[in-house]
Formats: C-alpha cells, structure tokens, sequence
C-alpha cells in the first residue's frame, strides 16, 4: 500500500491516512494506492496517475480545472478533516468541472461551481454539456456530500445506468437525468433554485428524499416509464411534479407540495399511480389534461388549493379517483372529461378519515358547508346516504363522512368539521 503525496513536500503519514489504509485492509484491497494532492498541484495528474481501487484525495484549498475521469473504480474525495474548504472551479467555463468517462467512480466532498450559465439550453450531440458533474455513458458511480452551485447544471447523467446522486446540495442548479438512462438512484438531495428534470426514454429511475425549493420542481419526460417519485418535499416551485407523456407506470407517492402554481400536473399520461400525496396552499392541486387515461390517483389530501383541487381536461377520463381527502372552495373542475369513477367499492378497511370503510372521497370546502361536513349518516358506517354529483354526469356513489364517538368527538382531525 502506498501514500503519495502531488506537488513538490514530503507528507506525513496523518491519521487520516491511517484510517484510510485500514478500511482498504479491511475491504481487501490493500494493493491500492492513497493519493494526496495539495494546492497548487494538479488534481487531473493525480487521477492520471492512479488505477482501479486507488484513492485520491484533495486537501483544503481552491482549485481551477476541468477533470476528466476515465479510470474505473477510483474514488475522488476531499480530505476527511476538511470537506467545506475544498473548492473546485471550473477553468473552461464551456465544460463541466468533472467529466466522468469511466464505471464505479466516487466523487465526494466538494464544492463545485463555474461550468456555464445557468438555466441555458444543453448542447447538441452526446458531449458532456456544461455541469458540475457529468456521468458520461457509465455505471455503479456515485455522487454524494457535494455542494454544487451556479453551474448550467448540477449533475447531469446521460446514457448512465445504476448510480446514485445522494445527500448533494445545489443552489441555482440542479439534477438532470437524461435520455436512455435507467436504475438510477437520486435520494436525499437539496436543491434551491433549481429543479430535477427526468428526461425522455428513461425507465426503472428513483427519485426519493430530495427537497425543492423556489425553483421548477421535479420534471419527468416523456417515453420512459416504472420510475418511482416518492417522499420528496416540493416548496414554492412553479409545478410540484409534472408528467408529460407516460404511458407505462410511474408511481408518485408520499410527495409533500406546498406553495406552488401546479401541485402535480399530468400531461397525456397513462397508467400511472398517484397516491398519499399531500398538497395545499397551491393554485391547482392535481392536473390532468390531453387524454390523461386509465391512472389511479387515492389517499391524497389536497387542501387550500385557490383555484381547484383537481382540475381534469381535454378527454383526461377513465382515471380513477377515490379515497382522497379535499377541502378546497372549488373541489373538482372539468373540462371535456366526464367518464371517471370516483368510488372505489365498499370494503372493510381505514379510510382517509379514519372511517371503517373504503368508498368514495372526502368532500368539504373551507367554509366547513362541503358535502361530506354536512350529509346524512344514518348507519353510522363513514358513508354519506347519498351520492355526490361531483361535475353534471360523474358521481361519487360512496362519499365519505367522518365518525364521532359517543362523547362526540371526532376520530380524525380535531380542527375540522364532521357530519
């Protein structure tokens, strides 16, 4: 095992040298090299100079290069001790900062910014456009703990196969995943003032844990499909989630979306899942238009929306729409859309309000007067006595209503109005 040290002084052998050599005992790799680059010297001749297995780490400074890294399995790091003082800029504003070439690649722990304008159009062809990271044609790399900012885009993954981008921060960038890429992982990221594009021909990708803000939220394109969109936080972005053009399953779920235009906006999507989302404080909460068919939309709680809480056009019918909770002044809109179910049938089971049975939804406006805060009970079984016409010639034939106990208190939330 050997230490090397880029540039022109000798280094001691650190305790974080020490720790290092340990785990590549420990992992059996002992063969591989620790090489330490310092300011003033060449990250780029450091990876030059390594193999498969090897480590190079970058100490605390600030650096100026375009990296190309095109040895598989070497993992690029910043020094333990000091991951928020190592700055990578990049010295051809044209290229990314980092142009990965090679499988199972690590890069960690730096700050990575200068490659580009933001929010400007990628390049034509199949080069690396201008990123702070670029994952060209690879697999099994992993990106994580890096602060990338200002760059035209944050991470940008093109023909890429079972990486993982985790706990990275962005600000005026974000995450693109673009065309052919698939088995992606995108967990626990932020991202402020930017967004998270899924582009076209992507298929089997998770995007999971990540929080947006003041930005464009998370985008899925067209073509691919079976990516799961799960448990991220969505804050004050132009659309929350927006799908155009899936007609192979996707699910979104557990999305929490607050403060946006559009909460989740479907465009021409088919067979998709969307459930146990939250969304308030939005102008429309759920949108479906052009044909947006047969997908299943149940347990969403879509509140405070100013416009409508869903809103279905243009031939967007077939979908099936139940167990979710609204309480909106304008509930459902429909424009050209007539032929969806809104009622599942009525099986044993919790419901939205804690009720015993699955049906129908949860009607109720602000103003505490909606069906569901107001309608007859009279078997106490959590289902209204009559329909509910939701838009002229839908109905909802199985509304919910929420229980009281004998002491007359409501078994859901406290705050709202029961039947």
């Amino acid at each position: 095992m050997k230490f090397i040290l880029i540039g022109d002084c000798l280094s001691k052998l650190t305790s974080t040298a020490l720790v290092i050599a340990l785990l590549l005992v420990s992992a059996g790799i002992a063969g591989a090299e620790v090489i330490y680059v310092e300011p003033g010297t060449s990250i780029q001749a450091a990876i030059n100079n390594s193999t498969t297995g090897d480590f190079v780490i970058v100490k605390a400074g600030d650096y100026k290069e375009n990296i190309v890294i095109n040895v598989s399995g070497v993992t690029v790091t910043s020094e333990p001790e000091n991951p928020d003082d190592v700055f990578i800029r990049a010295r051809d504003e044209n290229s990314s900062v980092f142009q990965v070439k090679a499988d199972n690649v690590t890069i960690s722990g730096f700050n990575i910014t200068g490659s580009g304008e933001v929010f400007i159009s990628k390049s034509n062809g199949f080069e690396c456009p201008q990123a702070g990271i670029c994952l060209d044609q690879v697999e099994n790399c992993t990106i994580e703990k890096n602060c990338i900012f200002e760059n035209q885009y944050g991470v940008y993954l093109q023909g890429s196969r079972n990486s993982t981008i985790s706990n990275n921060t962005y600000f005026r960038n974000g995450i693109w995943i673009d065309e052919g890429c698939s088995k992606n992982m995108a967990i626990n990221n932020s991202i402020k003032e930017g967004n998270f594009i899924l582009g076209a021909h992507c298929w089997d990708n998770v995007i999971s844990k990540n929080r947006l803000s003041n930005g464009g939220g998370i985008g899925i394109a067209c073509c691919g499909g079976e990516n799961l969109v799960s448990n991220n936080e969505v804050i004050n972005c132009s659309t929350g989630i927006d799908m155009y053009d899936v007609q192979a399953r996707t699910v979104l779920h557990d999305n929490l979306i607050t403060d946006c235009d559009y909460g989740i906006y479907l465009i021409l999507v088919y067979d998709s899942m969307v459930y146990n989302n939250t969304i308030s404080n939005s102008s429309r909460g759920i949108f479906l238009r052009e044909n947006s068919q047969n997908n299943e939309l149940f347990n969403n709680t879509i509140t405070s929306c100013n416009e409508s809480g869903i809103y279905l056009l243009d031939y967007s019918d077939g979908n099936r729409i139940y167990n979710n909770y609204f309480n909106n002044t304008v509930n459902v809109k429909a424009e050209n859309s007539e032929g969806n179910i809104w009622n599942t049938t009525k099986t044993s089971g919790t419901n939205i309000v804690n009720g015993p049975y699955l049906g129908g939804n949860f009607w109720a406006d602000l103003n505490g007067t909606g069906f569901s805060q107001t309608a007859e009970d009279s078997n106490s079984d959590g289902i209204c006595d009559l329909p509910y016409n939701v838009n002229g010639g839908d109905f909802d034939y199985l509304p919910l209503v929420k229980l009281t106990s004998l002491h007359g208190v409501n078994l859901k939330n406290n705050n709202s109005e029961s039947c």
